[in-house]
């Protein structure tokens, strides 16, 4: 089945399939979501801020500089304090 373009519906589904890759690629490499869950501690901002005795700022600013690893579920931000914990060492 051709369309208007001369794509067959093939080429357009190897089209998206292909772009779906590049874009879970893309997602991987800009969130940093572990492997093992179990072997991270993560925290919400409220803790994170507790026990690494930081403001929120300094927690916005680690996560755009990439100082701290974190996951988003559900719209809020978990941190891995260990992760911090570790480059401290």
């Amino acid at each position: 089945m051709k369309n208007k373009n001369n794509f067959s519906l093939e080429d357009l589904l190897l089209y998206v399939g292909n772009s779906f890759q590049e874009l879970t690629d893309l997602l991987k490499e800009r969130l940093p979501i572990p492997v093992n869950h179990q072997e991270t501690d993560y925290k919400d901002a409220a803790d994170a801020k507790i026990e690494l005795k930081v403001s929120d700022s300094t927690l916005y600013r680690w996560r755009k500089e990439g100082v701290i690893d974190f996951i988003i579920k559900k719209g809020k931000i978990y941190y891995d304090i260990s992760s911090v914990l570790r480059k401290k060492k």
